[in-house]
């Protein structure tokens, strides 16, 4: 049974707000900006330096799912060029005079009357929104308002579920007692299913800007104004009801499906558990068939990442059997193997998610030194003369062999950076479990080397690299020291001896030293083995949540 709607929130820009765009910037505005400045450069000059930093902060907000305040960005926009003490005096009119030379903004004429009899029908109101509430100033509307959350203020920015949680807890009720009124479904709908509002609404007037992504989840409803919500939200009865008390919370984090796919449990029953265990989205791995990834509900559920090959119409071991490998030094199969993880981006496209983890091949033929040192391994032997010697001779055999790899490999990634270019989609290279797969620690440093694009980076999986440090084949703080800085994205998952995939706290990790190196807004996946129970993984999830690594929200 789903749970009454209590509370409906806003978008403003577009929802709201009308937003009309104007053929070119509103020059008065800008000589005004100038004026503030004491700039006394070529207009053109002035607006074209502005629309460049604006540009790379929209990148980087876009990646990050985050806001700076509006002090803060203004600073980031000009503070090369003025004192930060002049951008602070005037940051709030700087943006008001920038935003509103590129369009006019003003209230839907059925936006107050349609507010207000939603608010005498016993709901609570609240706006989530990018745009600034001053736009509602003098309307009536901000006086109906429970909560206001403005993602300058905040922090993040939509799809981010943190905006919709918080509006929730503000407005005391669950966030399955909310809809959720707005015109992105990008971030709108994603935002709200990742947070779990109960019901989600779109506006799509002859007034709207159309949406140029696409986003393969869909609305509850659809209306073309604002007045239309009243044949769909009736009076309310709130006369005896209690407001909601209870704490509820997600982590800022996935779950892959690597928990649950090798039982053949359907994705869809897997996505729920993880949902009903408070995780925000989901991971679909390597091991996804095309028949898995047709049947699960897109409408419900967002993944966030996709782990290559995604779907596995060809399974990884067959992938490596033809050797279909970005690292091939066969030309015609390295383009087969950057064809495969083409079709992977294109589906985090075409799913809205952030990123794509890559694995980025291996090393052709005998492999028996590696299977050789674990065998040693698990018989007691580390420490030995002969493990010892194995070790060195594994080591240099690898960096030689790996050699002409790297070059097909440097050529492979710089073809996939081109596709993949304003998509919007991260790609992350992941360490491997195996030595004779790439990279090994010089690779990654000539990869993150050749590819400086802040989406482009190193896929920590900490499992693989605990098993190379616990060999000897890697030194585990010298990896995180160098590349710390360009991780994308994380797996989480702990280790005990040279079994991983295990819940975080039960093995030798170290996640309390992790977390001072994950950057802050680096995507994070819990990559664990099916034969976790639930209470596992939850204690596992604690754990993160406890050192650092994983948050709240």
């Amino acid at each position: 049974m789903k749970a009454q709607t209590k509370a409906i929130f806003f978008d403003i820009g577009g929802t709201l707000v009308m937003k009309k765009k104007n053929k070119q910037r509103e020059i008065s505005n800008i000589h005004a900006m100038m004026a503030l400045l004491g700039e006394k450069c070529d207009v053109n000059e002035f607006v074209g330096a502005l629309e460049k930093e604006e540009k790379n902060y929209k990148t980087w907000s876009k990646q990050t799912l985050s806001e700076y305040s509006i002090e803060d960005r203004w600073i980031r926009f000009l503070g090369k060029r003025y004192s930060e003490t002049l951008i602070k005096a005037n940051a709030d009119k700087l943006q008001l005079l920038w935003g509103t030379s590129k369009s006019s903004k003003m209230i839907y004429p059925d936006a107050v009357t349609t507010l207000t009899e939603l608010a005498k029908r016993g709901y609570k109101l609240g706006t989530i929104s990018h745009t600034s509430p001053r736009f509602l100033e003098g309307t009536g509307v901000l006086e109906l308002l429970s909560t206001v959350i403005y993602a300058s203020k905040f922090g993040r920015r939509k799809p981010h579920p943190s905006l919709f949680l918080a509006a929730a807890r503000e407005c005391q009720v669950s966030p399955e007692e909310c809809l959720y009124v707005g015109d992105r479904p990008s971030r709108d709908v994603i935002g709200s299913r990742e947070a779990g509002i109960g019901k989600v609404v779109t506006i799509n007037g002859k007034d709207q800007t159309q949406e140029s992504e696409i986003v393969p989840m869909q609305p509850d409803y659809t209306i073309s104004s604002l007045s239309e919500l009243l044949n769909i939200l009736p009076p309310r009865n709130s006369t005896t009801e209690k407001e909601d008390k209870r704490s509820f919370f997600l982590y800022d984090a996935a779950l892959s499906t690597m928990w649950g796919i090798k039982e053949n449990v359907p994705i869809s029953t897997l996505f729920q558990q993880g949902r009903d265990m408070g995780f925000a989205r989901f991971e679909l791995n390597h091991n996804v068939s095309q028949e898995a990834f047709d049947e699960f509900n897109q409408n419900q559920f967002h993944v966030g990442s996709l782990h290559d090959p995604c779907p596995a119409i060809i399974s990884t071991k067959e992938l490596d059997k033809r050797d279909w490998l970005i690292s091939s030094l066969d030309e015609s199969l390295r383009i087969k193997g950057v064809d495969v993880i083409k079709r992977t981006i294109e589906q985090a496209i075409a799913l809205c998610s952030s990123l794509v983890v890559i694995h980025p091949g291996r090393v052709v033929g005998d492999h028996s030194l590696d299977k050789q040192i674990r065998t040693l391994y698990r018989n007691g032997e580390k420490g030995s003369i002969v493990y010892d010697d194995l070790r060195i001779r594994l080591i240099n055999d690898r960096l030689e062999r790996g050699k002409p790899h790297l070059d097909s490999l440097l050529k492979s990634v710089s073809e996939l950076v081109t596709f993949s270019s304003d998509s919007g989609v991260m790609l992350g290279l992941e360490n491997r479990l195996h030595y004779y797969e790439m990279p090994i620690f010089e690779e990654l440093q000539s990869l993150l080397s050749a590819f400086k694009q802040s989406w482009v980076g190193w896929q920590f999986d900490i499992g693989h690299l605990q098993i190379h440090a616990e060999l000897g084949l890697a030194n585990f703080d010298e990896w995180l020291n160098h590349f710390g800085d360009r991780i994308v994205g994380v797996h989480l998952h702990d280790v005990q001896g040279i079994v991983d995939h295990l819940s975080p706290g039960c093995g030798d990790v170290d996640f309390s030293k992790i977390a001072k190196f994950l950057p802050e807004f680096s995507y994070r996946t819990l990559e664990v083995d099916s034969k976790l129970t639930k209470e596992e993984i939850r204690s596992g999830m604690e754990t993160l949540v406890v050192t650092g690594c994983v948050s709240r929200i």
